[in-house]
């Protein structure tokens, strides 16, 4: 029953290895302005060379540049060679010696089935780790273009490590998006939002924006958004027609 459930185990993790393989996730480009191609590969390589993923970190989390260039950047997860399991099987015979010169022949025999019964499972479980290593090491491959004085910069990623990393990418090379309402007061255009024209009146792009002009502009006997009142007394209160013909009381006749 237990070799049953090892064999289940194991199998779900390759099938598992085979779809990180075999998919690939592209982030929106980014454009890096006032940066050559030559200046963002190497910026590009340094960060992802310098990225370390602890969430599940395996085979490595680490990765190491392979090739770099003015047009690509290939980075590959670092994996190391062989499986831990053969270590473990080679631990195992060695027991067997100890307990053999420790035991006398019959402790050698019985150490000695015990490890034969438990040597198939540990190969099986050593081939699934070297496997495994193959299909879910992660790969990372950045395209730049240049356009004009900036740099048009492109992600793919492979495998799990690649995606964790991949949202530090984002938040690194991508620039963030200001919300709707801060973007209408300052004038910066956000994609799929309308620009506020000179008078504040918002340009059809698809969406609205609240008409922030008529807010921020109080009418007289309406009350000031901020409480304030001095809006709504300075226009309340009438003129009094007899300000211009009242005398001054310092001046001097």
């Amino acid at each position: 029953m237990l070799f049953e459930v090892w064999f289940v185990i194991i199998c779900l993790m390759i099938v598992a290895g085979i779809v990180f393989r075999l998919t690939q996730r592209q982030l929106p480009p980014v454009q890096m302005h006032k940066v050559a191609p030559k200046a963002a590969s190497r910026l590009v390589g340094e960060f992802i060379a310098s990225s370390y993923d602890g969430q599940f970190g395996y085979p490595s989390g680490l990765f190491q540049v392979e090739s770099s260039s003015e047009s690509q950047v290939v980075a590959q997860e670092v994996v190391g060679r062989g499986s831990h399991f053969t270590q473990i099987l080679k631990g195992i015979y060695v027991a067997v010696l100890a307990v053999g010169d420790s035991f006398g022949c019959i402790g050698g025999i019985i150490a000695l089935a015990i490890a034969v019964l438990l040597t198939p499972a540990i190969v099986y479980a050593a081939v699934a780790e070297v496997l495994l290593k193959y299909l879910l090491r992660s790969r990372i491959v950045t395209s730049l273009q240049g356009a004009g004085d900036a740099t048009t910069v492109a992600f793919t990623l492979r495998g799990p490590v690649a995606l964790l990393v991949g949202r530090r990418l984002e938040r690194a090379f991508h620039a963030p998006v200001l919300p709707a309402r801060i973007a209408a007061l300052t004038g910066v255009a956000v994609p799929g939002v309308g620009s506020l024209n000179a008078v504040g009146i918002t340009e059809a792009t698809g969406s609205s924006v609240p008409e922030l002009a008529e807010a921020s502009l109080p009418e007289a006997g309406v009350p000031d958004p901020a409480g304030s009142g001095e809006h709504d007394a300075a226009a309340a209160v009438p003129p009094d027609p007899d300000d211009g013909a009242r005398p001054d009381p310092g001046a001097t006749s």
